[in-house]
């Protein structure tokens, strides 16, 4: 499996896969280059849900630090 690239963002990587899906859904591509864009859309798919696992669990603790911070205030 290629490496993403250290600079790629959550963003970076969403509107890559909106240019992936463009160039796939062109009439008539050529099925070569089709495989290798799903190929790098499976990878940005992939690092797009560890980007949004890694934010929901800092969110659910900025949560969980901010209840902390009401109960001790109360």
């Amino acid at each position: 499996m290629e490496e993403l690239k250290e600079e790629l963002t959550y963003e970076k990587a969403i509107a890559e896969l909106e240019t992936l899906v463009s160039r796939v859904e062109e009439k008539d591509a050529p099925l070569d280059r089709i495989e290798k864009d799903i190929k790098r859309a499976m990878q940005l798919i992939s690092f797009c849900k560890t980007q949004l696992r890694g934010y929901k669990e800092r969110f659910s603790a900025l949560m969980e630090d901010e209840d902390i911070i009401d109960t001790e205030e109360k």
